[in-house]
């Protein structure tokens, strides 16, 4: 239990500090390379957890054929549905009282995807609150597309409730279209090209 109280002291303090580049952006050409870290990490944290927990078992539509079907179709954060207009500020503060709130320092369980979604709750939390700090420029909203698209791709597997993954996510950009000066999205056929593998 200290092991994994110390990972997340380390390495959410690690996170925080991994900050967006905010007006000074240059357009997107990749995920950032902070990003592909965190994913890293995650993978790694995941072998050392599994060497000493059971696996612990999903919760809602987690299954790899769905997220396949899914991927087939783009992520619901690469659509247009972040195209501004100034009303948007008003729905956003509107759907967030009425949506359910995710409890990010929960109870979590002795298996590894509990561990792990909380792991992975505690970090985006950060993430957020770093966007939440900036003001972003257009291309500095787009890198942030970019980069939670890629987070979404590959942390799915590791959490109890995609769910939960998504509202995160989704939240880190609605945050930075709030926060933005030019709020221009990125295409999401643009983005998916962006996150393919090399």
């Amino acid at each position: 239990l200290k092991f994994i109280g110390r990972y997340l002291h380390d390495n959410n303090k690690q996170w925080y500090q991994r900050r967006v580049r905010g007006l000074s952006a240059v357009e997107p050409r990749n995920v950032r390379a902070a990003m592909k870290r965190v994913v890293e990490e995650i993978t790694e944290l995941d072998i050392q957890i599994g060497s000493l927990f059971e696996e612990g078992a999903v919760r809602g539509p987690n299954s790899d054929s769905s997220r396949r079907a899914h991927s087939h179709n783009g992520s619901r954060i690469a659509s247009s549905k972040y195209k501004y207009t100034p009303s948007d500020t008003e729905n956003s503060l509107l759907n967030k009282l009425f949506n359910d709130q995710v409890e990010i320092f929960g109870n979590i369980q002795f298996t590894k995807l509990s561990i792990l979604t909380g792991v992975i709750k505690i970090g985006l939390k950060a993430f957020l609150e770093s966007v939440r700090l900036r003001t972003f420029g257009k291309y500095g909203l787009q890198q942030v597309q970019v980069d939670v698209y890629y987070l979404r791709e590959y942390l799915w597997r590791f959490v109890e409730e995609e769910r939960l993954l998504n509202f995160l996510l989704e939240e880190v950009v609605s945050s930075a279209v709030d926060r933005c000066i030019d709020p221009v999205t990125m295409e999401p056929s643009v983005i998916m090209l962006l996150c393919e593998p090399s």
